[in-house]
């Protein structure tokens, strides 16, 4: 059998591709459908990415809703005289809420497969509304802490993979 690229004489018949020029020498219709299949497992990647990145937008705005949320209701509770104290709530809550406005429009583009540069900023912004959250309630020193970090680590793990699966599948955006 010679080589269909340089015509070079190939002994084992049971080669796949061609020991002087490296082309493969499997049938094209097997080569396409190799492609096809690897095409078709790579939209799946954003597609993962896009939806970690929208969950996680969900849960850093609903927690950016019950800061602002219990900041008036300890503002109404307490008057106004305490407002420096409760101050913390509704810095955590607006950050939160901007950066779930960013994550979905990041997720949206990765839908999409348009804009990487703006996916990767709402991805980003979730990480930011999460440390930006955890020194406010450090600072501050609320007392319910534990509940709302857990929340948070549920969104940091969700922004953290939805950044890697994102970098992975970048080849995949215009």
């Amino acid at each position: 059998m010679n080589c269909p690229y340089c015509d070079n004489e190939i002994v084992s018949e049971d080669a796949t591709f061609c020991p002087k020029c490296g082309k493969s020498l499997a049938p094209e219709e097997e080569m396409q459908q190799e492609s096809i299949e690897v095409q078709q497992k790579q939209p799946e990647l954003v597609l993962v990415a896009a939806m970690l990145t929208i969950i996680a937008a969900v849960f850093i705005a609903s927690i950016g809703y019950i800061g602002v949320y219990q900041y008036q209701v300890l503002l109404d509770a307490w008057g106004s005289s305490l407002a420096s104290e409760f101050l913390g709530f509704l810095i955590f809550g607006f950050v939160d809420i901007i950066g779930a406005a960013f994550a979905l429009v990041g997720g949206m583009f990765m839908l999409k497969r348009k804009r990487l540069k703006i996916s990767f900023l709402g991805v980003v912004s979730l990480l930011v509304s999460v440390f930006v959250t955890y020194i406010t309630i450090i600072q501050y020193q609320y007392g319910f802490t534990d509940i709302l970090l857990f929340s948070e680590v549920s969104v940091f793990i969700f922004s953290i993979l939805s950044g890697i699966v994102l970098f992975t599948s970048k080849t995949e955006f215009t």
